[in-house]
């Protein structure tokens, strides 16, 4: 996986997306990594995902449960995955999370059933490479 972030090695992490007018957003999130990505699963209607629709360009942390990060951000780039891909998310997720992502479909289920946060998406994300200074 290009980038410094190991998934395996923290359960939460600081996802920073941008408004419209460039001031950042930090929120907690799972991520889990598979095939050299970073994948996350959260309601359609969820402020990150309208972000990351006008802006892909986001930054990733390690952080504490509240979204406070706990180590230096790496840049990356997110993408909306189509519902055909869904699965890799979720299959990404449940190896990494077991039962607790399981709960964590409950509860965005039921979320939807009550027309607050919409059905889920999956998030790819993909960090950018470190150059190494003679590179630059």
């Amino acid at each position: 996986m290009a980038g410094q972030i190991s998934a395996s090695g923290h359960e939460y992490f600081a996802l920073r997306t941008f408004r419209q007018d460039g001031s950042a957003v930090s929120t907690p999130v799972w991520l889990a990594p598979a095939g050299g990505h970073l994948y996350a699963y959260t309601p359609v209607r969820s402020w990150k995902v309208r972000r990351i629709r006008r802006n892909p360009i986001v930054g990733v942390a390690p952080s504490n449960f509240s979204g406070e990060p706990q180590g230096q951000w790496q840049p990356g780039h997110a993408r909306i995955l189509p519902r055909s891909q869904l699965r890799i998310a979720k299959r990404a997720m449940t190896t990494k999370y077991g039962n607790k992502f399981r709960w964590f479909t409950i509860v965005t289920l039921i979320g939807r059933l009550r027309r607050h946060g919409g059905r889920a998406v999956g998030l790819e994300i993909s960090l950018d490479s470190v150059q190494s200074p003679d590179r630059m």
